[in-house]
């Protein structure tokens, strides 16, 4: 997509990625969350924007050699356009440069769209967690950022 940028997440984005949390999530974050993850020093939030419009963000902590995905949102006029795959090779980068080898996530078991987003970037399924959404089980996932695998899939 033309003219799609990803840059930090800073405090002027924080009223934009609410009402985006809020259109996108039934369980969104509140601006203390989010201006939380302004401030710790192992967060990494993302921000995509086209023409300074803000198309999606995502936000993960880097713990040790594990980047955590937290989550990711793409507007719903720039969904299947690359804004999240976009999003996602630029946190690989990030986690990367962090010392981080893998990054895992939760994400519904029912979210189709998603499971099959992750998949095609290379995640994998390597647990479940009963009744954590509700009575919908979670399905973590996670992608090796070493490897052969990895070095194929590089932004």
């Amino acid at each position: 997509m033309q003219n799609l940028s990803v840059e930090r997440f800073k405090e002027e984005d924080l009223s934009d990625i609410l009402k985006l949390e809020r259109e996108l999530f039934d369980n969104p974050y509140s601006e203390e969350t989010l201006r939380r993850e302004l401030e710790l020093p192992f967060s990494i939030g993302l921000v995509a924007k086209i023409n300074s419009e803000t198309a999606g963000y995502c936000l993960s902590w880097v713990i040790g050699k594990t980047c955590e995905l937290h989550r990711i949102g793409v507007k719903r006029e720039f969904q299947g356009k690359g804004v999240g795959g976009k999003l996602l090779k630029e946190l690989i980068k990030t986690a990367r440069e962090r010392g981080a080898c893998e990054i895992v996530l939760e994400v519904n078991e029912k979210n189709k769209k998603a499971i099959n987003f992750y998949r095609k970037l290379g995640f994998s399924k390597i647990s479940e967690r009963e009744n954590y959404y509700g009575k919908a089980k979670a399905l973590v996932m996670k992608l090796n950022l070493g490897g052969e695998d990895a070095k194929r899939r590089e932004p």
